[in-house]
């Protein structure tokens, strides 16, 4: 429940504690005794004008973790005394919990003694003092509730797996009903849950959920199957009428990010959310698809993840709780400024946005409150109704769901404070306007009025109100009026979408706020304009600012598909009037961002998979003129065009032939002279390339003379190699031999090495040697050893090559000092014995694995305690190995993870992964080989595995695509990218890189207790099985991460499910155990489509000493495989299940450990494949 600190597939990684123990260094709990609510205000620090006052502290509230105000002022506040792991109470003590068989209200239960404790509270300051006074239980018995929020006559309360409505028909605050809105919502990671609700400006309820926790949202009753996947976002649901038990419906608004707790929106209804681990601030457009901590999208046309708007950090990464500051009472310089709470700083920061192109950059401005005090965990942060920010501290000791999880009895519960940021300059301490606040009571005229009150909680309680009242004539008419005013963007976009939902939306309404100078007007209009009447969406397609065109880009997405982000074909009502709003963006917009280009696709899309040609037609008429939008929507074509069918496309763009050449079947020589001889010179370049790639000898020509033109740039003369290395003539060979000396520039080089070992031909052997010894045996700057690397992992794709190279180094021509380890493991487990022999000879023995690994790991520990370590050297060794595969700091690659998440808290955990990288290997950082049928061999780790071909990235982040009609054989090594070798670097500089690692000096000094903190860092007790239930938490993140394209279902039983680093010679295990009813199996399940050539799903399985257990292959529900696995020799069983009969089908698998007869049934799982 708490916002996601860290726990990513990365280099560095986090050890657990045993039950009961204390987590130490970043997740460290706060040392100091818990100062009493007075001594905390005391603390605190704010700028100047401001001071701090508590509204209530404990005992009023305690374990406040949602908060959210009613009509009346009041505010209702969610407790959780079940956070981290949920009431250990059977269901039938759990009476909200229950399996939702329909959406009908239902009588309250009668309670019993035994129910789960988490509540939800009512706050109320009865005299207006300031101060609470009243506090009112309003419902017990809920269950990990972890959102609230007031409306139709009750309360809408997130309680896994439900969104309930709580009913009270008589203002007495005690509910008269309640019922399941919707269902699905996932625990899996109960700091992960969904969370914060919001009314938005249109009357969706939003809200945000975390990466790890999967959730299939639905109406009760609906299938499982035809709920929306939902595991990172933003979500959004509303009524499908204002009926008393109306259904629902769901949508993801936008998809990714990490663990967002909180989310808000500007004047003009711009979404935003605060994310844990990765960047903490992301502007959230409707159907954008962002970065994430883990997983994918459900929509994999998008062929892109939009990025954060910030390139800032603060103190580490849990942030939780967001609001975007329009209360009226502050000055003006922070209207509009974002709030947001920063767990581990115990502090609030204030940010500024600002419009950049069709998205916002977020700078920071001051940290507007800083507690001084370890205690305080701010969860929320909203503006109340008297206009100043009030901030929800859990106030606990325990900074992250970690800590939770290792001690969950050390979680404080007794303790929780509501704050209130206020000016010094406020004569009254009242928390609201009125002590008889109740908008509820107020008439259609007072209400339509409070839209324009200074303070946006007025404004949006008014709305609330409006909404609530269905249809009103007396207040659509007043809404009419006032709208034609234009007032501000929004009380503006209050009125337009109220009078929307009323059905009194006029076209000129919609006209006059597209006509307004202010662009935040002329967003509203995009919002509310329809391509059924297509004169405005063609005045908003050109207009000057690109957010109205994105938000008119969305628009349409949603009328053609309606689908902001799941995969959808074009729906159109009028096709032909969106095909026409669409061509006049697209030519407004040659220059587009990638956010507005982003939503360009994404409208484009389902087109183009419903009517490809005509979509193409389309395309290729503004291509000419729209470069460089035009590029990027041809690229994603070719890409979403292979995706769909697979075969020969009749034509092509550039970026789609960079997955292989595909010719077109018809004579295009016309079109390309037309383009080679176009006034643009861009134009000009793609028609050249277009003509190189598909065989014109006259445009090759060309293309050489200028690769050799030295006044041309480098950028651009390593893209026409790009170009030339797939067109595999003598010409073309002979035109890249001269590039391939020591005197090229390295990056030219580096470039005409990879493309002649894309050539093939034993010609190149000689001048590739030449280029191995001279910057082998040079010692000039160090980007000649990547000339040497790339010489000798080219040189290694080929036999004869490879014998070539390992006869110059035996003769002394070539060095071997530097010879790359991930080469050396390739010749090494080459499946030419002849190579094998040969490269042992003459580079000697070659090790996965030292022979003791601890006692080399405690070696190089005493090493790195001994002594002061040189941080600058170590940057310069880190610079020249680490950053050929990992981003850090701004710099690297992205073959392996970032290393600047967390991760890097202690000295055991680092030695660990830097020795012994094959321990434990993340999903998707295995090392694959792959062979061609051109007799290549090349390395590095698959990030595309598609029906046309396979992409490799390998160090240095050099990228190789193969045509999957030329790739021979594919296999996974089941050994990391990271090689082995780095315990062996001289003591003296393995202190240095290692300590630059842990402490680089872009994140402060290495003070003497920061480096006490990292080398105490985490106790990694190995935890002995306990007798009865279980006593440690389990760490669900962990266990979702060992392979997360499969989803886990098991119960906590003895301290399982839980990855183990080790068991009888297998790494990375995963450990389960059947449920405690005997009869339901623990379970791997995935959906996917299975592809011709990989129909054979394979598990390798072990039991425990003393049980068995039966593992069952389920396909679509049936059973198609069952096999007993026992203990007896040999330990590791392969499961091999045939899926040809199911191939071309998208079919639901899984994988079953049921018991047999109930004795020790643990299983035990190395891997799950399909080949």
């Amino acid at each position: 429940m708490r916002p996601l600190l860290s726990l990513s597939l990365c280099l560095l990684t986090i050890n657990l504690l045993a039950a009961g123990k204390e987590l130490e260094g970043e997740r460290a709990a706060a040392t100091s005794v818990c100062p009493t609510p007075e001594e905390a205000r005391a603390k605190m620090s704010v700028p100047e004008g401001y001071e701090v006052r508590c509204f209530a502290h404990e005992p009023m509230v305690q374990n406040p973790v949602a908060m959210t105000w009613d009509h009346r002022g009041r505010l209702w506040i969610v407790e959780a005394y079940e956070y981290p792991e949920g009431t250990p109470l059977p269901e039938d003590q759990r009476p909200f919990g229950g399996e939702a068989k329909d959406d009908k209200y239902h009588t309250m239960p009668k309670l019993g003694d035994k129910i789960p404790r988490d509540r939800v509270i009512i706050l109320e300051d009865t005299n207006n003092d300031g101060e609470a006074d009243k506090r009112t239980v309003f419902v017990e018995g809920l269950n990990l509730a972890s959102a609230i929020i007031c409306g139709d006559g009750g309360i809408y309360v997130g309680q896994q797996p439900h969104l309930l409505h709580f009913r009270d028909d008589d203002g007495d605050d005690k509910p008269d009903a309640w019922r399941v809105i919707l269902t699905g919502f996932g625990r899996e990671d109960t700091h992960e849950l969904v969370n914060s609700f919001t009314w938005g400006p249109d009357g969706w309820l939003y809200m945000t959920h975390g990466v790890f926790t999967n959730s299939k949202v639905r109406r009760p009753g609906q299938p499982e199957k035809e709920g929306f996947k939902f595991d990172a976002g933003i979500g959004r649901a509303r009524p499908t009428s204002r009926e008393k038990e109306g259904a629902w419906e769901f949508e993801v608004f936008a998809d990714g990010t990490s663990n967002p707790w909180g989310c808000d929106y500007d004047a003009a209804g711009n979404f935003f959310v605060s994310a844990c681990v990765i960047d903490h601030f992301f502007h959230m457009a409707p159907g954008g698809i962002y970065v994430r901590q883990g997983g994918a999208p459900e929509n994999p046309y998008s062929y892109e993840l939009l990025p954060s708007i910030v390139k800032h950090k603060h103190f580490r990464a849990a942030y939780a709780g967001i609001q975007i500051y329009q209360g009226g009472r502050y000055p003006a310089d922070t209207h509009g400024h974002a709030f947001i709470g920063n767990i581990h700083d115990n502090a609030i920061h204030e940010e500024v946005l600002t419009p950049v192109g069709a998205t916002f950059k977020c700078e920071p401005r001051r940290d507007f409150l800083r507690a001084n005090n370890g205690w305080f965990r701010p969860v929320s942060t909203q503006t109340g109704p008297d206009g100043f920010l009030w901030i929800m501290d859990w106030c606990d000791k325990y900074p992250c769901y970690q800590n939770a999880k290792a001690n969950p009895e050390g979680v404080d519960r007794e303790r929780g404070r509501i704050w209130r940021v206020v000016t010094t300059n406020s004569k009254s301490n009242a928390t609201r306007d009125h002590t008889d606040l109740n908008l509820k009571k107020l008439a259609p005229p007072d209400l339509v009025k409070s839209l324009e009150h200074p303070n946006n909680w007025m404004q949006r309680m008014a709305r609330r109100m409006l909404f609530e009242r269905n249809r009103s004539e007396s207040a659509g008419s007043l809404l009419q009026k006032l709208l034609a005013k234009l007032p501000s963007p929004s009380t503006s976009n209050d009125a337009s979408l109220l009078l929307k939902s009323y059905g009194m939306l006029t076209e000129p309404l919609v006209s006059r706020l597209a006509a307004s100078p202010d662009s935040q007007h002329r967003i509203i209009a995009a919002r509310q304009s329809s391509s059924e009447d297509i004169t405005t969406p063609l005045v908003l397609a050109q207009d000057p600012d690109p957010l109205v065109r994105l938000t008119l880009m969305a628009k349409l997405r949603l009328e053609s598909t309606r689908f902001l982000t799941k995969p959808g074909v074009a729906n159109f009502k009028t096709p032909s009037s969106i095909s026409t709003i669409w061509m006049k963006t697209v030519k407004a917009s040659k220059d587009a961002d990638s956010v507005l280009a982003f939503m360009i696709w994404q409208v484009f899309e389902p087109e183009l998979a419903t009517n490809g040609q005509h979509a193409l037609d389309r395309l290729l008429e503004v291509a000419p003129s729209t470069q460089p939008l035009s590029h990027i929507l041809s690229h994603k074509a070719m890409r979403r065009l292979c995706d769909a069918s697979g075969a020969l496309l009749n034509d092509g763009l550039v970026k789609g032939q960079e997955n292989g050449v595909i010719k077109p079947t018809k004579n295009v020589s016309a079109t390309l002279t037309k383009w080679r001889t176009h006034s643009n010179a861009d134009i000009r370049k793609h028609g050249q390339t277009l003509a190189v790639l598909w065989g014109d000898d006259a445009a090759v020509k060309e293309m050489i003379v200028t690769l050799h033109d030295t006044s041309k740039p480098e950028k651009e003369r390593i893209a026409i190699l790009q170009s030339l290395r797939k067109v595999k003539t003598d010409s073309v060979k002979e035109g890249i031999k001269p590039l391939l000396t020591p005197q090229t520039s390295t990056s030219l080089a580096v470039a005409a090495i990879r493309a002649a070992a894309d050539l093939g031909g034993d010609d190149f052997i000689a001048p590739l040697l030449t280029v191995a010894q001279a910057s082998g045996l040079q010692s000039g700057p160090q980007s000649r050893g990547l000339l040497y690397n790339a010489a000798i992992e080219a040189l290694s794709t080929r036999a004869p090559w490879t014998q070539a190279m390992l006869t110059a180094i035996a003769e002394g021509k070539v060095s071997p000092t530097g010879f790359p380890a991930p080469v050396r493991r390739a010749l090494a487990t080459s499946k030419d014995k002849a190579i094998r022999d040969q490269a042992f000879k003459v580079l000697g023995a070659w090790k996965d694995s030292s022979d003791d690994v601890k006692s080399l790991i405690a070696q190089k520990k005493q090493a790195a305690l001994t002594g002061e370590p040189d941080l600058a050297n170590g940057k310069l060794l880190f610079t020249g190995t680490c950053m050929v595969c990992h981003e850090f700091h701004g710099g690297g690659q992205k073959v392996g993870p970032d290393l600047i998440g967390s991760g890097r808290s202690n000295l055991d955990a680092i030695l660990a992964n830097v020795i012994d990288p094959n321990q434990i290997i993340g999903n998707g950082y295995e090392n694959f080989t792959v062979s061609t049928k051109d007799g290549r061999t090349l390395a590095g780790r698959v990030v595309e595995d598609t029906p046309s071909h396979v992409k490799l990235l390998g160090a240095g982040g050099a990228a190789q695509i193969v045509p999957r009609d030329q790739v021979a054989t594919i296999t996974n090594t089941k050994q990391s990218l990271m090689p082995m070798g780095f315990g062996n670097l001289p003591d003296t500089a393995f202190r240095d890189l290692i300590w630059y690692v842990l402490a680089p000096p872009e994140e402060g000094p290495l003070t003497k207790e920061k480096k006490d903190l990292l080398i105490k860092g985490v106790e990694d007790t190995a935890p002995a099985k306990p007798k009865g239930p279980s006593s440690r938490a389990i760490d669900w993140e962990s266990v979702s991460l060992w392979n997360p394209e499969w989803k886990v279902s098991a119960p906590d039983f003895e301290r399982t499910p839980v990855k183990l680093a080790e068991y009888y010679g297998r790494k990375n295990v995963l450990l389960m155990h059947p449920f405690p009813d005997k009869k339901t199996p623990a379970s791997f399940e995935r959906k996917l489509k299975v592809e011709a050539g990989k129909t054979k799903l394979t598990a390798t399985v072990a039991a425990d000493d003393r049980g068995d257990w039966v593992v069952k292959a389920v396909v679509n529900g049936q059973v198609v495989k069952e096999m007993p696995v026992d203990h007896e020799k040999p330990r590791w069983k392969s499961v091999e299940v045939d899926l040809a009969k199911f191939a071309g089908q998208e079919v639901t698998l899984r994988l079953e450990a049921h018991a047999n007869g109930w004795s020790m049934e643990f299983a035990y799982w190395a891997g799950i494949a399909l080949e």
